[in-house]
Order: C-alpha cells, then sequence, then structure tokens
C-alpha cells in the first residue's frame, strides 16, 4: 500500500426538527481519518449525466488495512480527487477492507 488518503465523514447537526443539516460556515465534510496507507487503482472511466449536466465519472478499487466506521455515507480524497464511497467490505482474509469508489459525480 503506497499511496495516501483521506478519509471524510459528513459534517452534519440537528437542525431541531428532527433532521440534520451543515453547520452554518462550516465545510460540509470533516476530516475522519488523515494519511491512511491505501492502494488507489482506477477500474474505468464513463460519461453520465446527473442533474441535467454530462460528467467525466471515473470507478476505483480502494483497499486499506480493516478499519471499523468506514461507510458508503463517507468520502476519501487522494491527490486532490474526492471519491464517494459506494461500498465497503473487507476481502476472505479478513486483512483489508476493499472499497468500490466513485468520482467525478460530485463535480471534483
Amino acid at each position: 500500500m503506497r499511496h495516501r488518503i483521506d478519509i471524510l465523514e459528513p459534517n452534519r447537526v440537528s437542525n431541531g426538527r428532527g433532521g440534520f443539516k451543515t453547520p452554518d460556515g462550516e465545510d460540509p465534510w470533516r476530516l475522519l481519518a488523515s494519511r491512511v496507507f491505501a492502494e488507489v487503482i482506477a477500474l474505468r472511466g464513463d460519461e453520465a449525466v446527473r442533474n441535467s449536466i454530462e460528467r467525466s465519472v471515473q470507478l476505483w478499487r480502494v483497499t486499506i488495512r480493516p478499519r471499523a466506521g468506514v461507510a458508503p455515507t463517507h468520502r476519501l480524497v487522494w491527490n486532490g480527487i474526492a471519491m464517494d464511497i459506494k461500498s465497503a467490505a473487507p476481502n476472505l482474509a479478513g486483512d483489508e477492507l476493499v472499497m468500490t469508489c466513485e468520482s467525478g459525480a460530485n463535480g471534483r
């Protein structure tokens, strides 16, 4: 594992009405873990229409050591590329966490 990634989680607080919102004046993502060793592999690129805008979308496979609490609601950042986690599951041996991620769909 030769790459370094950051793991981000949504920055949400209660809105007082049973829902959640991003705190005023703050970033919608907050750092959960910094400079985590990972193996990042580009799987394929494609174009997709999201919100009536055609975007270039990249699919990635990211592998890290097992880590509790990583979920598809989180985001990874590698070399300035923001990737939304689509799935996260341990490998068969249980010694790695393998994630499928997508970049480009979020406009970055």
